[in-house]
């Protein structure tokens, strides 16, 4: 787990360790952008379109955002060091093309980070859709196995995981017909709460697991080894998605799972579903929820969709380096697909602790 890394053996504590209740009850976290903040917006917009630049062309500089701007900066603060998942309402997307929604999110992001590849193709931007939809999850799962599909890509509720680099971020264009409700838990307070039922638990999930890499890291290397809660620099990250844990159980050469690291990824599934660890709400169109990847986990309900495409449930999804407040990546970590591409930024920019 590298030199430097240690068993944490103590309750985590800070603003990124909440409860359900306590997010819910506190407004800090969600930004509201106002008449003036929209009118900037659509500004910019208008001249990158004016340039016709592609996407990956739109910089912070290009997309000048005055008082918008430093707004979108400051979301830093709450990424990394606040309560690491922020909600900003109110971005003028109604009538516009997917084209210049696309151009919006891109623009408004670039304040806040690095947009990064988020698969082995080097996209960089995505649309979340349900390009299949089941009945079931027992089905969904049968086609997880059978295939490199991933679970945005279907209509299934999602079990609790981070993505990729330092932030998330998504736009709601459309919601869906029924259902498809964002949840949100912080990692520390999942991890105090299987470190409180059980220390040699908490132990364990500091351990290497192997993780199924959909495909994304080549033929080579289908499967992936890390931690799944590090302590470094300070601070307790997370790399978890259990079904890829589970997936990876059929790939040759990953050693089996062991009772007692069962017993250590229910107990961690059991603390993430806690209706008192989570907090849900619906995204509305015009939403952008940016989530740390590193502290906070997000999950979807399942959702049932209108049957006209123009009205089916869109989200857009971007993967970025922060800008500021950058965390040092644990060393087991910067190779994984995940994080690779956020540990390639940080030696371009010349952070500290980057190079191992």
């Amino acid at each position: 787990m590298g030199e430097q890394a240690m068993v944490r053996t103590q309750p985590v504590q800070g603003a990124d360790v909440w409860t359900g209740a306590q997010l819910a009850a506190d407004p800090s976290w969600i930004f509201h952008l106002d008449t003036a903040h929209r009118i900037e917006a659509m500004a910019a917009l208008a001249k990158v379109k004016a340039l016709n630049l592609p996407i990956e062309a739109i910089t912070r500089d290009v997309f000048a955002l005055p008082t918008l701007g430093p707004l979108l900066a400051s979301l830093a603060d709450t990424i990394e060091g606040g309560r690491g998942v922020a909600l900003v309402r109110g971005v003028p997307i109604d009538d516009l093309p997917v084209e210049d929604v696309e151009r919006l999110f891109w623009g408004m992001a670039t304040h806040v980070g690095f947009p990064e590849p988020q698969d082995s193709s080097g996209k960089t931007l995505h649309h979340v859709r349900a390009e299949q939809a089941f009945a079931t999850l027992d089905e969904a799962r049968t086609a997880f196995r059978n295939s490199n599909i991933r679970g945005y890509q279907t209509n299934v509720e999602l079990q609790f995981h981070g993505d990729g680099s330092d932030a998330l971020f998504f736009l709601c264009r459309r919601a869906g017909k029924k259902g498809g409700l964002s949840r949100v838990v912080s990692a520390g307070t999942a991890f105090n709460a299987v470190l409180r039922r059980d220390a040699e638990l908490a132990a364990i999930l500091q351990e290497d697991f192997a993780f199924d890499t959909r495909g994304e890291l080549g033929r080579d290397h289908p499967w992936q080894i890390s931690p799944i809660f590090i302590e470094y620099g300070g601070k307790l990250s997370i790399l978890y998605k259990r079904g890829y844990i589970d997936l990876a159980q059929r790939l040759d050469g990953v050693p089996p799972l062991t009772a007692r690291q069962v017993d250590a990824l229910d107990a961690l599934d059991a603390a993430l579903n806690d209706p008192a660890n989570y907090h849900e709400f619906l995204m509305q169109p015009g939403d952008i929820q940016i989530a740390n990847n590193y502290n906070v986990l997000h999950s979807r309900t399942q959702f049932e969709d209108h049957l006209e495409p123009e009205k089916q449930r869109h989200m857009l999804r971007i993967w970025a380096t922060l800008r500021a407040h950058r965390r040092p990546i644990p060393p087991p970590f910067r190779k994984t697909r995940e994080f690779a591409a956020s540990q390639r930024r940080r030696v371009d920019l010349g952070d500290n602790d980057s190079t191992a």
